[in-house]
């Protein structure tokens, strides 16, 4: 099987364009807290910022792509909703999502969400959900955004669309979510070597509490599930160079040449599509097509690899997670699991996979090298051929196997203190382990970002451009 750089098509659905936003707004050099790099090519920040600087502005000190999704909780007597920045698939099997709320006063922007976290730890169950872009959602978003945390049980009721029950649990589902997670806080259990993992359901990480909920049934609108429209999802921001790209086309054609199982990736994503697995319903209601997983990982587990992908689509992004190996060889793994879990510090969370389960979810060597530094970069890709064919490259290939992967997968390494930059990245991290959490089949490393480094030619005129929404849309091929 030979497999070639796929065509990028960059174009935004019609949907989405007025859901998309750009950065920087304002050029980095009008700030004190960006300093030019010794190569005059780049920007750098250190972190963290001080208390006071951040009240005065909470947001992010530079973009990292974060899909947005809507959570709602109750406690058999409340009913809270919320949105969530940042959700992320974080374990396979069993199939656990994490959810990140503030549990710090930082600013207007960042303050305790008592409320509704409050519901959820004791109610302990949510559904994730996605509404098409459109006045569905743009009501929830108001709310949300006018109604205030200790309020937050009138939610709900203040957008004025209709909800019914989950499956599986009594949270609010919206009538008009076209794709829907129920789940339940996790348990304590133990992994496939009988490692305990979750004694408790959460962890604290700097200004935030990461909740950590194990999905038991996943509703799909039945269109979607039969194949007549299809959620479309952009995973990488669009930017174009202004200058050198320091990427190249990569040896990409070389997958597969071995008979070996290669992985696809496109950020130009589709469900359902040629590629992706049938979504297999258990029962259908109110128009949707719901499967339910079981309850015991062990029951979840699926050998075949096309089969263990994840059941249904969840949009997310990727994170170029950098490391040195202890010989002082640059790797990286392309990480679908990377998301921000804390403001303050700012904490960036790649996913390892550990456990050995075929060849997708296989123990990463990533993971000793990230162990044996304590430290980790993270670039943020962009869309274009090149980069599609690096992150397929490298996503495939160890470092076991290729000592000269990064090159072969076209990417040029800038020596870096923390970890190795690639020079290709507009955005890159220097992350510093303060912790791990042990999940299942993955590892989650909770990187404390210490500086930050933006490419030159990244500006106002030129932006990342990003939209933290998915579409549905009629099917095409």
């Amino acid at each position: 099987m030979t497999i070639s750089s796929p065509s990028i098509d960059q174009a935004l659905s019609n949907g989405l364009h007025s859901y998309a936003y750009n950065w920087p707004s304002v050029p980095l050099s009008e700030s004190a807290d960006w300093t030019r790099s010794t190569d005059g090519e780049s920007w750098l920040r250190p972190m963290p910022e001080r208390l006071e600087d951040l009240a005065k502005d909470s947001r992010w000190p530079a973009f990292f792509p974060s899909p947005i999704s809507i959570v709602t909780a109750t406690d058999g007597e409340r009913v809270g909703l919320e949105k969530v920045v940042g959700a992320s698939i974080v374990n396979r099997f069993p199939y656990v999502i994490a959810l990140s709320f503030c549990r710090q006063r930082l600013s207007e922007r960042h303050y305790v969400r008592a409320e509704f976290t409050e519901i959820l730890e004791k109610g302990g169950v949510a559904t994730v959900q996605f509404l098409p872009p459109g006045d569905s959602l743009d009501r929830v978003m108001r709310v949300i955004q006018s109604v205030s945390d200790d309020e937050t049980g009138a939610r709900v009721a203040t957008t004025g669309l209709a909800t019914r029950p989950a499956d599986s649990n009594p949270a609010p589902v919206f009538n008009d979510a076209f794709l829907v997670y129920e789940a339940r806080l996790v348990r304590p259990g133990r992994d496939f070597s009988g490692q305990p993992i979750f004694e408790r359901p959460w962890v604290d990480v700097g200004s935030h509490r990461v909740y950590f909920l194990e999905i038991n049934a996943i509703q799909l609108r039945d269109d979607i599930a039969e194949g007549r429209t299809q959620i479309r999802w952009r995973s990488l921001p669009e930017w174009t160079p202004d200058r050198q790209s320091y990427v190249s086309s990569a040896a990409i054609d070389r997958l597969g040449r071995d008979g070996r199982y290669a992985k696809g990736y496109t950020p130009n994503y589709r469900f359902r599509a040629a590629g992706t697995i049938v979504f297999e319903a258990d029962t259908r209601k109110h128009g949707m097509s719901i499967k339910h997983l079981a309850a015991l990982p062990e029951d979840q587990v699926e050998v075949d690899n096309d089969r263990a992908r994840w059941p249904c689509f969840f949009p997310s992004s990727v994170g170029m997670i950098t490391s040195w190996d202890e010989s002082g060889t640059p790797n990286l793994m392309p990480c679908g699991s990377t998301t921000i879990v804390s403001r303050h510090p700012l904490v960036v969370t790649p996913c390892v996979s550990y456990a050995a389960i075929n060849d997708r979810y296989a123990p990463r060597q990533s993971l000793a090298s990230i162990r044996l530094r304590g430290r980790f970069g993270c670039g943020v890709p962009y869309v274009s051929n090149e980069m599609v064919s690096a992150i397929r490259y490298a996503g495939n290939v160890s470092l076991a196997n290729d000592a000269d992967k990064l090159a072969n997968a076209g990417l040029k390494v800038l020596d870096g203190e923390w970890a190795p930059i690639l020079a290709s990245m507009p955005i890159h991290f220097d992350c510093e382990v303060i912790d791990e959490v042990r999940l299942g089949t993955h590892i989650m490393f909770l990187g404390e970002v210490k500086r930050i480094r933006v490419r030159d030619d990244v500006t106002p005129s030129n932006p990342l451009n990003w939209c933290p929404w998915a579409d549905v849309v009629a099917a095409t091929p």
